[in-house]
């Protein structure tokens, strides 16, 4: 019987003994291969970043100058330009990049440099700049014959103010017809008053107070008998609404 107990105590330990499974075996080595594998894929990686190389390090093919150079040169043109001559040098200079610019946001930073010379600009560049494709063209042509008119500023700054599909360019055409102090726009703006949207009817007041030194508030019907030759009650203090209006 002793014997017996022994032989069961023995083969007990042998069952209960610790073994390392098959499958942890397999683990173990399918763990150490991924890392292999990753590290390789990091070591590429990170080589294919260092030798990647950004849109600064790549060189222009000849003869094509970046954005940045020539809004930089033209503006130290327009800086070196002290004297009359020199600013009309300038001012063809620019009418000229302006008429080969492909870059639209660049050609609207032409016009805005052009204001800065003080200089009506020529016939050629301004039939260019209205009929513009991009808006912002546009509305820097507009900016530019309210501070430099040209002999056609009033019939084009009409034209945009009348018929741009562009809310903004209308709105920028309007103020620069009133910074004209131009009577021959009086008609145009009274035009103008007729329009729906209140905001250009309230540039339009704004404008005609300009050109005519008169003030009827924001009675429309005074301002358009005043233009077409009527006889109005008289001049009004401007009305509250008028007061409280956002200035453009």
């Amino acid at each position: 019987m002793c014997v017996s107990l022994s032989k069961l105590e023995n083969h007990l330990m042998r069952r209960n003994k610790p073994r390392t499974p098959a499958l942890t075996k397999y683990c173990v080595f399918g763990g150490v291969l991924i890392m292999l594998v990753l590290a390789a894929g990091c070591s590429g990686s990170n080589s294919f970043l260092r030798k990647k190389k950004t849109s600064q390090d790549i060189p222009l093919p000849p003869g094509i100058v970046a954005p940045r150079e020539k809004l930089q040169n033209w503006q130290k043109l327009v800086k070196s330009a002290t004297s009359p001559s020199a600013k009309s040098n300038v001012a063809r200079q620019l009418e000229e990049a302006f008429l080969k610019e492909d870059d639209p946001q660049l050609r609207a930073e032409l016009l805005r440099l052009m204001g800065q010379l003080n200089l009506p600009p020529s016939d050629t560049l301004v039939e260019r700049a209205k009929s513009d494709e991009e808006p912002s063209v546009r509305i820097q042509l507009c900016h530019l014959l309210a501070k430099s008119p040209s002999g056609s500023a009033v019939s084009v700054l009409s034209e945009l103010a009348l018929n741009d599909r562009d809310q903004d360019v209308r709105q920028a055409a309007i103020k620069a017809l009133g910074r004209l102090h131009d009577p021959r726009a009086n008609q145009v703006l009274a035009q103008l008053l007729r329009n729906r949207d209140p905001a250009i009817q309230y540039l339009a007041v704004q404008s005609l107070k300009q050109t005519t030194g008169k003030d009827f508030g924001m009675d429309l019907k005074q301002w358009e008998a005043y233009v077409y030759g009527g006889t109005p009650a008289g001049e009004s203090q401007p009305a509250l609404a008028e007061k409280a209006s956002p200035r453009y």
